[in-house]
């Protein structure tokens, strides 16, 4: 399996391999894809002032991993996570064991393979080293020994509300446990409230052995995890966090959404996405493994791909926080352009209503040769507007009043998901 680490221009700009391709996997020469743009002569919108787009690179990589530091694995730790997904080619690991267990002085597993023999319970009632004893420091010294500049781990944790939903968060100081802080059953709003909050506040939930005891988590940024998945009753309002209900004071650090998790799933929660894009959150696809057992990085599990400047906490802050990603399932490996009027996947626009605003995509398979799919453009409640049946897409869509989005969906020739693209979000000048 290759390093999946490519840079290369978001419709037409220069491709380069990152050079980190393994032995039994040769590294793609083919050129890129011209992306066909054909903009109107006037296009009414501000112009594009992130990431400068030659800059971004493209790196494929594993989230949401589970060690015996909670419910996966029994001998694992994070450390085991980082160096074999390193190995299999993956170019960064975001760990995310559940905070139920991560607080100093709980050493205890509660893996499957705890219940099945003596010896299970044995190890998963004893403590393995110092590190056992205080579960959230010493992934922050695994993730430092870990990280280079050809590989990335990211600490983070998952908060697991069997009502609401789960949700994980990567980068926070601090933590906050679902079982603790009312969130299990109970209420959102601490768990809210504690995102919201800098990590030294003080406040209703977070952790009293975190960093900063009961500090905040704003620092974080956060994703959905697999909706629908976690509602104890279908009609329990509180089902998938209150059916999306939109919570601006953290809509900026709620940066995604699990579109594939685990081997299968394939188009599971796309509704779920189309309901939560159509509330006003900004969330970017994500392609989780969510794995308990050994198999992290394994090419049997989705994966999701981000266009950062570098392997950087930094770079990836800055990616994740303008919605840069995409999501791949199990075994796919692509190289995707999405843009609207010069702006890259993630992107949100200013434009004059009335105006035309160009939208291009284009795909191809990192090891190289053609692409066969289709590629749609879809909107509002999940509309498809536009539909290629090449490795490009080109369209014009004509700005309005409001706000609306547009996502990039990637089909297999029968129709079934292979990737989702973040979207751009097109909206009305802001009045000063």
């Amino acid at each position: 399996m290759p390093n999946h680490a490519t840079r290369w221009a978001v419709a037409g700009l220069v491709v380069l391999c990152a050079g980190c391709g393994t032995s039994s996997t040769p590294e793609s020469t083919a050129p890129p894809v011209d992306t066909p743009t054909e903009p109107p002569d006037t296009v009414a919108c501000a112009p594009y002032a992130g990431t400068p787009t030659t800059a971004l690179r493209y790196f494929e990589g594993t989230m949401h991993e589970h060690t015996s530091y909670s419910d996966g694995d029994i001998l694992s730790v994070p450390a085991d996570v980082f160096a074999q997904a390193k190995e299999r080619g993956n170019s960064f690991v975001g760990a995310s064991d559940h905070s139920d267990t991560l607080d100093a002085g709980v050493f205890i597993s509660v893996g499957s393979d705890c219940f099945t023999t003596p010896d299970g319970l044995l190890t998963c009632l004893t403590p393995a080293g110092t590190d056992s004893l205080a579960k959230w420091s010493a992934t922050a010294e695994q993730i430092a020994a870990a990280s280079d500049d050809d590989f990335l781990a990211i600490r983070g944790f998952e908060w697991t509300s069997d009502r609401f939903g789960h949700i994980n968060v990567y980068f926070s100081q601090n933590f906050s446990n679902a079982k603790t802080d009312g969130g299990y059953f109970a209420t959102l709003e601490t768990f809210w409230s504690w995102l919201s909050r800098a990590p030294d506040a003080v406040g209703a939930g977070g952790s009293a052995t975190a960093p900063v005891p009961f500090g905040g988590g704003a620092d974080g940024l956060a994703h959905f995890n697999h909706p629908t998945d976690k509602c104890l009753a279908d009609d329990d309002p509180g089902c998938d966090w209150y059916q999306f209900e939109l919570v601006p004071a953290v809509v900026e650090q709620m940066f995604g959404m699990e579109l594939y998790n685990g081997g299968g799933r394939r188009d599971r929660y796309v509704d779920s996405f189309h309901t939560a894009l159509d509330r006003g959150w900004r969330l970017s696809p994500i392609g989780s493994e969510d794995e308990h057992g050994t198999d992290w990085g394994g090419d049997g599990l989705a994966k999701t791909v981000t266009l950062a400047t570098d392997l950087s906490e930094a770079a990836f802050r800055e990616a994740w926080s303008a919605r840069r990603t995409y999501a791949q399932v199990a075994g796919t490996h692509l190289e995707i352009a999405f843009q609207a009027a010069d702006h890259p996947m993630g992107s949100e626009l200013q434009c004059e209503p009335g105006t035309a605003v160009p939208i291009t995509a284009s795909v191809r398979h990192t090891a190289g040769g053609p692409f066969a799919g289709t590629l749609q453009l879809v909107t509002s409640a999940g509309e498809v507007i536009a539909e290629s049946a090449t490795e490009q897409l080109s369209t014009t869509v004509t700005s309005g009043d409001t706000r609306r989005w547009y996502y990039l969906r990637v089909n297999n020739p029968d129709g079934e998901s292979l990737a989702f693209a973040a979207p751009v979000w097109i909206e009305p000048p802001t009045t000063p």
